[in-house]
């Protein structure tokens, strides 16, 4: 009987302790982890860094890498990327106008 009764109360308070557990993880998960991923999210969105791919379809690679090089600049400049977004946006895929872009920011 004291077999059966250990293994029993051995079985529930493993079972107990790894639902406490699972309960925490996703309370982490919901009071943390979440409200991080949705504020970065929404940063990125209105950054408009997501746009800027479109801008950049149908130009060649080195002016991508130009575009990207000066993004990594600017930002440690302190000058505000959206403004080289707004240009390279406005060139509308105009290589002349996208190599000036990187070069005013």
């Amino acid at each position: 009987m004291d077999l059966l009764r250990n293994l029993f109360g051995n079985l529930t308070s493993g079972i107990i302790r790894l639902a406490v557990t699972g309960g925490i993880l996703v309370l982490c998960y919901l009071f943390i982890v979440k409200p991080v991923l949705d504020t970065t999210s929404d940063a990125i969105k209105s950054s408009g860094l997501s746009e800027i791919g479109k801008s950049l379809e149908g130009v060649g690679k080195e002016i991508k890498r130009q575009v990207r090089h000066s993004l990594k600049v600017t930002e440690k400049r302190g000058v505000n990327p959206k403004k080289l977004i707004r240009c390279i946006e406005q060139a509308q895929g105009n290589t002349k106008k996208i190599q000036r872009c990187t070069r005013r920011f």
